[in-house]
């Protein structure tokens, strides 16, 4: 059995070596995610994602990112935690600090807006 078989939710993490505010949000994010059994947990680089090289995974964490969460003038808050379902459509994004309780809010609400 594969680690994500039975996860019907990948959520991904989308950050930057230079933001503080990623890896405050690294001393929490991983096990808060990982504490629910309907959702897979993957983080990946910003640039990584601009740079994807036509990589079909990156390429739609890009697209997501474009259409979902740029401010007005095209930046972007870090982290992003990207909600997908396995078929790569978008579920939802939290962006930015929150807390443990904000993050498991945001999860129960994808997942009560998800269908089985």
């Amino acid at each position: 059995m594969s680690a994500n078989e039975g996860k019907s939710i990948i959520v991904t993490k989308v950050f930057d070596d230079d933001c503080d505010l990623c890896r405050h949000m690294s001393k929490h994010d991983r096990v808060t995610f990982e504490g629910f059994d309907e959702l897979s947990y993957q983080e990946v680089k910003l640039d990584d994602v601009i740079n994807h090289n036509n990589n079909l995974t990156k390429l739609r964490i890009y697209q997501c990112l474009e259409k979902h969460c740029l401010n007005p003038d095209y930046s972007i808050d870090l982290p992003v935690y990207l909600f997908l379902a396995k078929t790569g459509k978008y579920l939802g994004h939290q962006q930015g600090a929150a807390t443990i309780v904000e993050l498991r809010d945001k999860i129960k609400e994808i997942l009560e807006d998800t269908p089985e």
